[in-house]
């Protein structure tokens, strides 16, 4: 229980580096491109475009709204295998700043966790947008995004920790973590439903905290329903775990972080 305050205060130690970096670095992200901050709509509308075509053109889905279904999917996961992938080398890359200015190893994966944060309320817009050209009613339930974000957010937190840390000692880890994230996204119903399929290992599949997350996503806006609140209590309970975990390993070893850069 310590060690969870602990973490809490440092985060609000840092709250100020932390929200004024994190919005540096997503600026970073779209900088010396044309199109600036609409790239952040256009690169999950482009692929939300492949994906309704290849599927619905190709493999005939039927599944309704598709365009929408699917792009629901592509921010969620986007959110979360971008910031693991940016994770592997959040220490890392951060070397040169460490070394002159302490700040707790914890806070350069955070920066980077609270950036994607940003740009998902972004992309959510885009959601909202699409969903009124199709004519798809918004209803109350979209508030029911915020519950569901933190708890992919902690998700997210938790295995960005753990990642970031070994990334310090496993120099491959981005190039292993890109592959395995690869496979894992076609195991993850974002542009099919366990209601199309029927195979035996399927519950296995359900087991998926991003599974369970983006069907969250997509009860709320898409369905107008309210997600399962006990699934999502699971994972934050799960995730605050993870948490712990990978504070307490960059706690005990970042001091050991500037040799083995």
């Amino acid at each position: 229980m310590q060690k969870k305050k602990n973490i809490l205060q440092n985060l609000w130690k840092n709250q100020e580096y932390i929200l004024y970096y994190a919005k540096i670095i997503l600026k970073t992200r779209v900088a010396g491109s044309y199109l600036g901050f609409l790239w952040l709509w256009i690169d999950p509308l482009m692929f939300m475009l492949i994906y309704s075509f290849v599927v619905m053109f190709i493999f005939k889905s039927k599944i309704e709204h598709f365009n929408v279904f699917v792009l629901i999917g592509i921010t969620a996961w986007n959110f979360f295998s971008r910031a693991m992938l940016m994770a592997t080398t959040s220490i890392v890359r951060n070397k040169s700043i460490f070394q002159q200015v302490y700040f707790h190893k914890f806070v350069y994966p955070t920066l980077y966790l609270v950036s994607y944060i940003y740009e998902f309320f972004i992309s959510l817009s885009l959601i909202l947008i699409v969903m009124l050209f199709e004519g798809i009613p918004i209803t109350w339930h979209v508030i029911e995004v915020i519950p569901i974000l933190i708890t992919m957010a902690l998700f997210t937190y938790g295995c960005s920790l753990i990642i970031s840390h070994i990334g310090v000692y496993l120099f491959d880890l981005r190039n292993i973590l890109d592959f395995t994230l690869k496979f894992i996204f076609y195991l993850t119903p974002i542009m099919w439903s366990f209601e199309n399929v029927s195979f035996s290992f399927a519950w296995i599949l359900k087991l998926n905290p991003m599974q369970i997350i983006i069907g969250s996503f997509r009860s709320c806006l898409l369905y107008g329903k309210s997600p399962i609140y006990f699934y999502l209590l699971v994972i934050s309970c799960f995730s605050c775990i993870l948490i712990e975990v990978g504070y307490e390993l960059i706690s005990r070893k970042e001091d050991e972080y500037a040799r083995m850069i």
